[in-house]
């Protein structure tokens, strides 16, 4: 979770570190933090102690806080990626090399999105029945989850 806590340069940041050994053998360490005052990590070691000592199982928890100051560096922005889609959003790089493919590359252009079951209908209707029974069995073979476009990369792949 993000959090402003007015880390300033060369400030001390605490964190708590907690030892929890349960009532059944298992041990688990945990770290908690960061935070800009020692005492709101000391309030954390004491809340787990409070709570573990709570339960009758034996279980209990012993913590120490830590403290650091941070080293900023300036992250490398990431290399900018080339633009491959049209103005409503399409990738442009859609295969269209049969009639089949031209029919679903132009809807997927004119379209804002389209599903694979969309796809399989506008083949049926236009006397592509084939294509259009392959589209419907991938996507009933995945639980509905195939998009306009990797039905028209399944289209240009072959049968």
């Amino acid at each position: 979770m993000a959090r402003d806590i007015g880390v300033t340069p060369g400030a001390e940041l605490f964190r708590a570190v907690t030892t929890k050994y349960y009532g059944d053998g298992t041990v688990e360490t945990v770290y908690e933090g960061p935070y800009d005052k020692p005492g709101t990590a000391r309030g954390r070691v004491g809340f787990w102690r409070n709570h573990l000592a709570k339960r009758e199982d034996g279980s209990k928890a012993q913590g120490y806080i830590e403290s650091c100051r941070p080293v900023w560096s300036r992250v490398a922005d990431p290399a900018p990626q080339p633009e491959r889609r049209t103005a409503r959003g399409q990738d442009e790089s859609v295969p269209a090399d049969g009639p089949v493919a031209q029919l679903v590359g132009e809807a997927l252009r004119t379209r804002r999105s389209m599903h694979g079951r969309h796809v399989a209908d506008l083949l049926a209707e236009h006397g592509h029945s084939e294509e259009a029974d392959r589209v419907r069995t991938e996507v009933r073979a995945r639980h509905g989850h195939l998009s306009g476009k990797q039905a028209l990369e399944l289209l240009s792949t072959a049968p």
